[in-house]
């Protein structure tokens, strides 16, 4: 039976030190997965994702997963009440648009679940469940994580294709999916984000830090969205301009994180 691959990024929170977790799926036909056999994507990662949200201290002793098991154990030797991320996959047979399980965690845990890109489930100890959506073709998430924004700066990240390719891409705004999550901008550590503008087209982002937005250098999270024509089509083309203490990384899709140079750069779809 056809079945679809739908990259997840799990983000776990508050999670205790030595201790025994896990994801267990109740739906037939949902699976755990390594994903597409691809060379540079993530399949099975831990606090792979650029943003650097986390401490750089291993907090995992062991993780395993079969079908439908997910299983962790943290290290006696991490702080009392910890954070990380995982990304894998969800294999999800032809028809099938929603899942059930349950996950075994500590009290305070939660885990922030992003299946592909649908709004998060929010899963904590007990019973779990979240809607799939089919992958869209012809569409992918673009996360790109800016740091070094200093105040008055600007960053112009600019998309294109090979020009001897009839199409093309253009920035989008989301999926038509209903559940999508859109196009959303955060600061890495939870403040306010420092700009003072922000322009979205079909072919460029630019965004500029504001003139009081403090003296220390700051770092920007966003989460954008890019469309393109033919289906077929196998690359785009990325340029960061910025200030050289600004760094741009960009993740498409379940890609590895990738640094977008003053020149374009080639990405994989």
């Amino acid at each position: 039976m056809p079945n679809n691959v739908i990259p997840v990024v799990l983000q776990f929170s508050n999670v205790a030190s030595d201790s025994n977790l896990s994801l267990t799926f109740t739906t037939p036909g949902v699976r755990w997965s390594l994903g597409h056999r691809i060379g540079d994507s993530l399949g099975f990662s831990y606090n792979v994702l650029p943003d650097g949200v986390y401490d750089s201290a291993p907090c995992l002793q062991s993780v395993s997963f079969n079908d439908d098991l997910l299983s962790l154990t943290t290290s006696s030797a991490a702080s009392s009440l910890m954070g990380f991320t995982l990304t894998l996959f969800i294999e999800v047979d032809e028809g099938i648009n929603s899942l059930a399980g349950y996950c075994t965690l500590n009290n305070e845990a939660v885990v922030l679940a992003y299946l592909g890109n649908q709004r998060p489930a929010l899963w904590r100890n007990g019973r779990i469940s979240a809607v799939i959506g089919v992958p869209t073709a012809s569409y992918r998430s673009v996360l790109f994580t800016i740091k070094g924004l200093k105040p008055s700066t600007q960053v112009d990240i600019a998309l294109g294709t090979d020009s001897s390719i009839k199409g093309g891409a253009s920035w989008v705004l989301g999926s038509a999916n209903g559940n999508a999550l859109g196009v959303s901008i955060g600061s890495k550590d939870g403040g306010s984000v420092p700009l003072s503008m922000l322009s979205y087209t079909d072919n460029r982002i630019v965004m500029q830090s504001g003139a009081e937005s403090g003296s220390s250098a700051t770092a920007v999270v966003m989460l954008a969205y890019v469309a393109w024509q033919p289906e077929d089509l196998k690359h785009i083309y990325l340029r960061a301009s910025a200030d050289p203490a600004v760094s741009v990384y960009a993740q498409v899709g379940a890609r590895q994180p990738q640094w977008v140079s003053p020149a374009y750069t080639l990405f994989t779809l």
